[in-house]
C-alpha cells in the first residue's frame, strides 16, 4: 500500500541531516555507553518501533541538541525496532544499568513501578492538550521524578498518543462491537481490567510478535498508537481501523540511573536540557504522522470508524475506578480531571 509521499520526504531529510549524529546499527555488541580517553561519550539508546516513527525522530533531535550542548563531547547511537530487546528488557536493563537509554511507553512500566498508574485509565484525557497539561506540570513531573526510586533517571515525558483498536473482525462503534474480540494489550493491569469490562480477551505479547500474531489468529487485533500501527503496516492483517482513544499512553525517555550519576554534572545539565527541549518536537511529529497517516488509510480505501467515546466510558471507567481508586489516590485522578 501507498504511504504518504510528502511525509515520507520530509522524514528521509529528517534522517539523513541527522547521520552526523545518531547510528542505528544492526546490533549492538557492547549495550553499556562508552567513555573515551578523550573525555567524549557515546551513550546507547533503544526503543521498539521502526525508524520512522515519531520515536525515532524525537530521538534525533534529542541527539542533535545533546550533540550541541555539549560541544560534539556527547554522541547518541539509536537501536530500533527492538534491538536492544523489547520495552520490558529495556526497563529492567536500565534498572540494572545494563542499558544506558531508552524510551518506553508508560504501560509497560506497571510492572517496575506504578508512578504512571494514574495515567492508565481508560478515557481520562480529554484530548492531548489536557495530557500534555498534566504530564507537563506538577503530577507528570512527580511521576518522572519518581523513577529514581527503581534506578531510573526519567529525562522527559514524551508522547505515544492515543490508543485505538484495528482488527480483522468488523468494525467497531459502540461498546458491544468490542465484545469477544481478543486483543493485544500491554502487560498492565488497568488496560487489562478496562478490556475485560468491555468483554475483549487482552493478550500480552510484545510489539515485534503483533503482526503474525493477528495473522495466525493468536488474536484478532491490537489496540496501540495510530503511528505505531501504520509504520507496522499493521492495517494490511486488521484492516477495520477505528478512532477509539481508549487510553492515552506518555513515553518516556529514559536513562540508566547509574550511568546517569556516573557523568559530570555538565553532561548532566545537558542530557536533561536537550530531552526538555526535544518534547515538543517529538509531540508535533507524532501529532503530525497521526494526522497524516489516517488521511493515507482512507485514500488507501480504509474505512477508519469514530466511535460513541462517553458510551465506551461509561461501560468501563466505574468498573476500572473502582478497582484502582484507593490505589492511585480519589484526589489524584480529580485533579487530572480537573486539569486544563
Amino acid at each position: 500500500m501507498k504511504k504518504c509521499k510528502r511525509f515520507t520526504a520530509a522524514l528521509l531529510v529528517l534522517v539523513m541531516g541527522a547521520a552526523l549524529f545518531t547510528g542505528c546499527r544492526g546490533g549492538a555488541d557492547n549495550q553499556t555507553a562508552e567513555t573515551k580517553n578523550d573525555g567524549s561519550y557515546t551513550l546507547q539508546v533503544g526503543h521498539v518501533v521502526t525508524a520512522d516513527h515519531s520515536y525515532h525522530l524525537g530521538l534525533q533531535k534529542f541527539a542533535e541538541l545533546l550533540d550541541e550542548k555539549t560541544d560534539g563531547k556527547v554522541k547518541v547511537e539509536i537501536f530500533p525496532a527492538g534491538q536492544l530487546g523489547n520495552e520490558a528488557d529495556l526497563i529492567e536493563g536500565l534498572t540494572m544499568g545494563t542499558i544506558d537509554m531508552a524510551l518506553c511507553n508508560s504501560g509497560n512500566l506497571a510492572s517496575f513501578t506504578d508512578s504512571y498508574t494514574a495515567f492508565d485509565l481508560p478515557f481520562l484525557f480529554r484530548d492531548s492538550a489536557h495530557a500534555h497539561a498534566v504530564l507537563d506540570g506538577e503530577i507528570g513531573q512527580a511521576a518522572l521524578a519518581s523513577l529514581d526510586n527503581v534506578g531510573i533517571k526519567g529525562l522527559a515525558n514524551w508522547e505515544n498518543g492515543f490508543f485505538c483498536t484495528w482488527n480483522n473482525k468488523r468494525p467497531i462503534e459502540k461498546p458491544e462491537d468490542m465484545a469477544g474480540l481478543k486483543i493485544r494489550a500491554n502487560n498492565n493491569p488497568i488496560h487489562i481490567a478496562a478490556y475485560s469490562a468491555l468483554g475483549v480477551s487482552a493478550i500480552t505479547m510484545g510489539w515485534s510478535e503483533v503482526y503474525t500474531a493477528i495473522q495466525n489468529g493468536t488474536v484478532d487485533g491490537v489496540s496501540v498508537s495510530i503511528p505505531s500501527m501504520y509504520t507496522a503496516n499493521i492495517q494490511e492483517v486488521a484492516p477495520y481501523i477505528s478512532t477509539s482513544s481508549e487510553f492515552y499512553v506518555t513515553v518516556i525517555l529514559m536513562m540508566s540511573r547509574s550511568r546517569f550519576d556516573s557523568l559530570p554534572a555538565d553532561i548532566q545539565t545537558a542530557l536533561t536540557e536537550a530531552a526538555e527541549e526535544a518534547t515538543e518536537y517529538q509531540r508535533e511529529v507524532n501529532q503530525q504522522q497521526t494526522d497524516e497517516y489516517i488521511q493515507a488509510l482512507k485514500d488507501d480505501g480504509f474505512t477508519v470508524t469514530e466511535i460513541d467515546k462517553a458510551a465506551f466510558r461509561e461501560a468501563c471507567w466505574d468498573t476500572v475506578y473502582d478497582q484502582y481508586a484507593a490505589q492511585i489516590g480519589e484526589d489524584t485522578i480529580q485533579s487530572i480531571l480537573n486539569d486544563y
